[in-house]
C-alpha cells in the first residue's frame, strides 16, 4: 500500500508540481518588485511630493522638526493629527487660523529658508502678541474648511480669534473629507460632536450642507464598523508593510499610477490646466451653503471670519468659466458684506513675475517664496487691525 504523501506545511515546495508550474514565476515577480519598489521608494517619494505641491517638508515628520518650526500643517492634511499638537495656545495668544488650499504652502522654485503665506504673516504679527497657524490641504473644499473650524472650536485652546480663509473658486466643485481629516474626527470626539450638533441646528437654514455632514458622519461610522470587523486583516496589513516594500509603498504607487492615467487623459483629450471647467451647478450650491455655515458657526462661538479672493497669475489662462467667475466674486463679496465679513479680492496683488511654471504653462495660482511675502503683506494692510485688536476672552473661552 503506497505511503500517504506528508502533510507538513512545507511539504508543497518539495513536489515537482510546484517547481514545474507557475508559482515559482509568481515568486520570482514578487520579489524582484518588492527589490525595485525599494530601490525607487525615493523616487516615488519624490514624484508623489512634487505632483500633490508638498514642497521640501511635505514628506518630513513633526517630531523631526527643531522647536518652533512648525507654524503649518507640513503634510498638506495628509497628517493633521500629528500637526495639530503645534497649533500655538489660545490660552496664551491671540490666535488666528489661516486656511486655504495649496496655494498656501506650496511654493515654485523653492529654496532652503524660503517662508510660506502662514509663516510671513506669523512673522508680521508675533511682535504684537498675534501668532497665525496655517490649516490648508491640496483641493480643500469649503465641506473641509467648516471641518476645520469646527475642530478647533471643540477644543479652547486651538479655539481662534479670527479665522481667515483664502477662498479659490474652483474649488467650488470639490465634496466630502479627506481620509486624515476622516481619521481626526474618529480619534477627537468633541470634534465630531460639535459637528454633528451644529449640522442639527442649521439644518432648517442650510438643508443641503447639513444633510452632507450627517451622511459624511454616517459613512465614516459605517467604515469604522466594517474596519473593526476586519481587525485581523489590518494587523496582517501593518505586518506587511514593515517587512515588503510594496506594501509600505501602496500609498506612492497608488498616487503614482493616478497621476499617470490623470496626465494620460489629459494627452488623450486634449485637456489643459487651463481648460475651461464649468462648476457643476449642484455642487456650487451646497458649497455655498457650506460657507455661509462656517461664516455662521464661528460669528456663534466669537471668531472673526476674515475671507479673500486668492491671487491669480496675470499672464495664466485659467479654468474658469468668465461668466461663472465673475458671478462667484460678485456673490462672496455681497455674501461678506451681509453677514459683516471683512473681505478682499487679492486677484491682482502678485505680479507676473513672481510666479512659476506648472506642466509647461504658466502656474496661474502657485507662486514664488516672494509672493508668499506679498501676499502676507497684503493680508497685513487691508485686515491688520483686526488681526491685532484686542479682545476679551471672557465668554468665549
Amino acid at each position: 500500500m503506497p505511503s500517504e504523501p506528508s502533510r507538513h506545511p512545507l511539504s508543497m515546495f518539495l513536489r515537482r508540481p510546484f517547481w514545474t508550474g507557475p508559482a515559482p514565476w509568481i515568486l520570482l515577480l514578487f520579489l524582484a518588485s518588492n527589490l525595485l519598489i525599494a530601490q525607487w521608494k525615493g523616487s516615488l517619494e519624490e514624484f508623489r511630493r512634487q505632483n500633490f505641491l508638498l514642497g521640501t517638508r511635505g514628506t518630513l515628520r513633526a517630531q523631526s522638526a527643531p522647536p518652533g518650526t512648525v507654524r503649518f500643517d507640513w503634510s498638506a492634511g495628509e497628517r493633521l493629527g500629528e500637526f495639530w499638537p503645534y497649533i500655538p495656545d489660545a490660552a496664551t495668544h491671540r490666535l488666528v487660523i489661516l486656511s486655504g488650499m495649496s496655494q498656501m504652502y506650496a511654493i515654485n522654485e523653492e529654496q532652503p529658508g524660503d517662508l510660506t503665506i502662514a509663516e510671513a504673516l506669523d512673522d508680521a504679527m508675533a511682535p504684537k502678541g498675534v501668532r497665525v497657524f496655517g490649516l490648508a490641504a491640496p483641493n480643500l473644499s469649503n465641506e473641509e474648511a467648516l471641518f476645520l473650524l469646527l475642530s478647533l472650536l471643540s477644543d479652547p485652546k486651538t479655539r481662534p480669534d479670527v479665522f481667515i480663509y483664502g477662498v479659490c473658486f474652483d474649488k467650488f466643485r470639490n465634496l466630502d473629507l479627506r481620509p486624515a481629516y476622516q481619521e481626526f474626527l474618529r480619534k477627537h470626539p468633541a470634534a465630531w460632536k460639535l459637528e454633528e450638533d451644529s449640522a442639527r441646528t442649521l439644518a432648517a437654514v442650510y438643508p443641503l450642507a447639513a444633510d452632507k455632514i450627517l451622511r459624511s458622519l454616517g459613512d465614516i461610522r459605517e467604515a469604522e464598523k466594517a474596519r473593526a470587523d476586519d481587525a485581523l486583516e489590518a494587523r496582517v496589513r501593518g505586518l506587511a508593510e514593515e517587512v515588503l516594500p510594496v506594501a509600505a509603498a501602496r500609498k506612492d504607487l497608488n498616487a503614482s499610477v493616478q497621476m499617470q492615467m490623470f496626465l494620460f487623459r489629459n494627452w488623450l483629450l486634449g485637456i489643459k490646466p487651463t481648460s475651461k471647467r464649468p462648476v457643476i451647478q449642484g455642487r456650487h450650491e451646497l458649497n455655498r451653503q457650506f460657507l455661509q455655515m462656517m461664516i455662521d458657526i464661528a460669528a456663534r462661538y466669537g471668531v472673526r471670519t476674515i475671507c479673500y479672493v486668492i491671487p491669480l497669475n496675470p499672464l495664466a489662462e485659467n479654468p474658469y468659466i468668465p461668466e461663472q467667475y465673475a458671478s462667484f466674486k460678485e456673490w462672496l463679496e455681497r455674501i461678506c458684506s451681509e453677514k459683516g465679513v471683512p473681505f478682499a479680492n487679492l486677484e491682482n496683488v502678485v505680479p507676473s513675475d513672481e510666479w512659476g511654471i506648472f506642466m509647461g504653462g504658466p502656474d496661474f495660482k502657485h507662486f514664488k517664496e516672494a509672493a508668499h511675502r506679498r501676499t502676507a503683506q497684503a493680508i497685513v494692510e487691508r485686515f491688520g487691525t483686526i488681526l491685532d485688536a484686542e479682545s476679551s476672552r471672557e465668554g468665549r473661552r
